[in-house]
């Protein structure tokens, strides 16, 4: 028997609690039992290439990490796997993603915790992705609806809609269920590294039915009415009236819905019909009283679920056919043979590098038979059949390929036309115990590493001395805050060999001085800000907007300066001003010193005046200010105009910019620790 139509549930009434709920999810027997779900499930490795048997080899030890990671809030997302396969419709192709097992695991036990919960808010006329609900249910209620007197309806289709939901309104939706805290940071990390654009969410994450759900609960909502019902399975539904009018307006009603969601109707799909009409809806065909059956029942879970583990059935092959490849190599060896390394070398102009599924391939810009012109696929290599990439200085790769290379530890490496080694994108290209073994030592030698910690302020300080003078060019009455920063930076500065920064004996008494000249130059920056973006002190985690960007770009310049580091082949723990700990960056830290500045304060201050960045950017709705989409794109666009932009390389006189500036001075660091030179911090002019 089916129930009649209910009312709606509304919004939730006492919000979730995050702090409760990540610590029921990040338990260590929460953690085993998704385990073992992901286990049975099966699947294929994710964007880290680790499957499942793999896993499962060292799985104690991965499992008490995981939940290490989590609890001390060292834990990221892994890179996500895109395959492509074949719609239930047999027409085109959607897009699966596949986390790594590790990301599944926490994603299952997330999804466990929560389904039920807010299971609580959802409508019951939505049957998708849900315990107990199928789609005989849905069926049923069409015919209950129409047998009531509905001979109308609306039916819908929602365009590319998991490809398509906005983050920041997905977020949103959460904060009607559940208050701010960890869990709400980890859903964010995985949707935002699943699809760095800002919309859409995975197909083949645990947690994204549940999200998607949760998305579209509103819609549900707004149609659980007697006069125009909801019946919706995932993103598939239809909406039932009671005439032709009533469903115009529904029609109407819900692609408003959708454009305020940030979501759009596929108006070539979506139609108003009469059950004389009929129409087809998840495998069914209904005609006036008929319903019949016509295609396998929609289940997109278990259809997702058979493709994932298609895939790791392909995963296996490859790597039987990738054992006997080894195998006969070996065999070729023994007989006085060495196959040497496999370099994959694209030098061509207009060639791009690219991935498809697990492989690499090559594609060239043309056009055929009159066409636009396009990529075209030349080959398709798996990775592990490379040991290197080489591309030439005409070629491009794609930020997919990119991450594939990363994830599969596939050195890439970039070549001008001399055939000279320009960089390199990798991992680790080579071990350097030596140089870390010299840079430990000079860490721990007190006299050397107090020298350089004070250059390393010092040069902070002049360039921090150095923006605001560049702030205050086109200000004909500079604010006397800012005059007294200067002031201040001058005299802790001194003159070379004086002044308090000289007089300091201990890295103590540096940092001391670092924060004395750094508040002042904080303060002088809120002087420069316009009045909707002051704040009052620098704060972590940020209580305004401004410090909001001042941490959002504070994580792009560690993340540049980190792959300096790698590139110069320095241990990133070993510092000399900052403290080496265990997971703690110290050499980072040091190094991102010098530039921090211009990259940091002076580009905020720089982005608030010229209305790059304003108040209306950002979500103050809540507790803490959060950014909007407009918001990070444009800082983003900032920082990279401005990394990118020239600056002079003091040791060599030439032009470089400023990211390859920070690998420079990581390879003088690095020169610095082996004793063959004094290391100079980069110091700005006004």
């Amino acid at each position: 028997m089916v129930d009649d139509f209910p009312l709606s549930h509304g919004p939730r009434k006492k919000l979730l609690d995050d702090n409760s709920l990540f610590d029921a999810i990040t338990k260590p027997s929460t953690i085993k039992e998704a385990w073992s779900r992901v286990w049975t499930n099966g699947g294929a490795a994710g964007g880290d290439g680790i499957s499942l048997d793999f896993y499962s080899k060292d799985l104690l030890r991965r499992l008490d990490k995981l939940h290490d990671d989590l609890r001390s809030g060292h834990y990221h997302p892994g890179p996500v796997r895109v395959v492509d396969i074949p719609r239930s419709s047999g027409k085109g192709l959607r897009r699966l993603s596949i986390p790594s097992v590790n990301d599944r695991i926490i994603q299952t036990a997330a999804a466990s915790c929560l389904s039920s919960l807010l299971d609580e808010e959802f409508e019951e006329n939505s049957y998708g992705y849900r315990k107990g609900k199928s789609v005989q249910q849905a069926v049923a209620q069409i015919s209950l609806a129409q047998r009531q007197g509905n001979a109308w309806l609306v039916d819908a289709d929602i365009k590319s809609y998991f490809d398509h939901i906005p983050h920041n309104g997905l977020m949103e939706r959460w904060a009607e269920s559940c208050t701010p805290g960890p869990l709400t940071q980890l859903i964010w990390s995985w949707i935002t590294s699943a699809s760095p654009s800002g919309r859409g969410v995975a197909q083949g994450s645990p947690i994204s039915p549940l999200l998607a759900n949760l998305y579209l609960d509103r819609l549900d909502e707004a149609f659980a009415r007697q006069d125009a019902r909801i019946v919706r399975f995932a993103d598939d539904f239809v909406i039932l009236c009671q005439n032709q009018h009533g469903a115009e307006a529904a029609m109407g009603k819900v692609k408003r819905l959708l454009e305020q969601h940030g979501l759009e109707l596929n108006e070539e799909k979506s139609q108003v019909r009469n059950f004389d009409q009929g129409f087809k809806f998840l495998g069914h065909l209904f005609v006036r009283s008929l319903v019949i059956k016509t295609a396998p029942e929609r289940a997109d879970e278990s259809e997702i679920q058979r493709w994932m583990n298609e895939v790791a059935q392909g995963d296996a092959k490859a790597e039987q056919d990738r054992q006997r490849q080894i195998s006969e190599e070996a065999a070729k060896e023994a007989r006085g043979y060495s196959p040497g390394l496999r370099v994959l070398y694209v030098y061509e102009a207009d060639r791009r590098l690219s991935i498809r599924n697990q492989a690499f391939i090559v594609q060239e810009w043309q056009s055929r038979a009159g066409r636009d012109p396009k990529w075209f696929e030349l080959i398709a290599i798996p990775h592990q059949d490379i040991d290197r990439i080489e591309l030439g200085p005409h070629v491009a790769i794609s930020d997919e390929a990119e991450r594939h290379a990363l994830a599969t530890d596939t050195p890439v490496a970039f070549v001008n036309g001399h055939g000279e080694t320009i960089g390199w994108l990798a991992n680790s290209l080579s071990p350097r115990a030596e140089r870390h073994l010299a840079q430990a030592a000079f860490c721990l030698d007190q006299s050397k590493s107090i020298e350089l910690a004070r250059r390393i302020v010092d040069g902070r300080l002049r360039n921090q001395r150095a923006v605001l003078r560049r702030l205050l060019n086109n200000r004909a009455h500079p604010p006397k805050i800012v005059s007294d920063a200067l002031i201040h930076l001058n005299r802790i500065i001194g003159r070379p060999g004086k002044g308090p920064l000289y007089k300091a004996d201990t890295i103590s008494e540096l940092m001391g001085c670092e924060g004395a000249a750094t508040a002042a130059w904080w303060r002088a920056l809120c002087g420069l800000m316009p009045s909707e973006m002051a704040f009052q002190t620098r704060s972590r985690p940020a209580n305004d907007c401004a410090n909001v960007c001042f941490n959002f770009l504070s994580w792009l310049l560690t993340r540049d300066i980190s792959v300096a580091i790698m590139r110069a082949g320095l241990h990133p723990g070993f510092g000399v001003l900052h403290k080496a700990s265990d997971r703690r960056d110290a050499c980072v830290y040091d190094l991102i010193e010098e530039f921090r500045a211009h990259l940091i304060g002076g580009l905020t201050v720089y982005c608030a005046n010229r209305k790059m960045l304003t108040v209306e950017m950002f979500d103050i709705s809540g507790d803490t200010p959060r950014m909007k989409r407009e918001a990070s794109s444009s800082l983003i666009r900032a920082y990279e105009n401005r990394v990118t932009g020239k600056v002079t390389n003091p040791r060599t006189g030439k032009k470089v910019t400023w990211r390859q500036l920070m690998v420079d001075q990581a390879f003088s660091l690095a020169a610095c620790y082996e004793g063959g030179s004094v290391y100079q911090p980069y110091i700005m002019d006004y």
